[in-house]
């Protein structure tokens, strides 16, 4: 037996909003520092 639903919303809602400038440029210097980071652990492991 199939029981559907009939409360659920047609299509995706989505939650949209702008960028805060610093948080991007936040994020991907964090990034790069660990990749680097991750990078010399390697290399030295070597």
């Amino acid at each position: 037996m199939i029981n559907e639903r009939t409360d659920e919303i047609e299509g995706k809602m989505e939650l949209g909003h702008k960028p805060i400038p610093p948080f991007r440029t936040i994020f991907w210097v964090a990034i790069t520092i660990g990749v680097l980071y991750l990078g010399l652990i390697f290399f030295k492991t070597l």
